[in-house]
């Protein structure tokens, strides 16, 4: 699980433009969360569970 946990994180990370608020969000969690991706993807889902999903899909379209 670990693996799809850091696969997911590295798709999040690179269909992201590097200034997006989604990907700073990801990396500032990662950060908080050394050596812990599961935890670190959690806070990053549960911290975007309450935006707007239209915010989301503009930043990954710009890929």
């Amino acid at each position: 699980m670990r693996q799809q946990v850091i696969d997911l994180i590295l798709d999040i990370i690179s269909a992201t433009d590097p200034q997006s608020e989604i990907r700073q969000r990801l990396l500032r969690h990662l950060s908080a969360h050394p050596g812990c991706p599961e935890q670190a993807l959690l806070c990053h889902l549960l911290e975007n569970s309450g935006r707007p999903m239209a915010s989301a899909e503009s930043t990954i379209e710009a890929k």
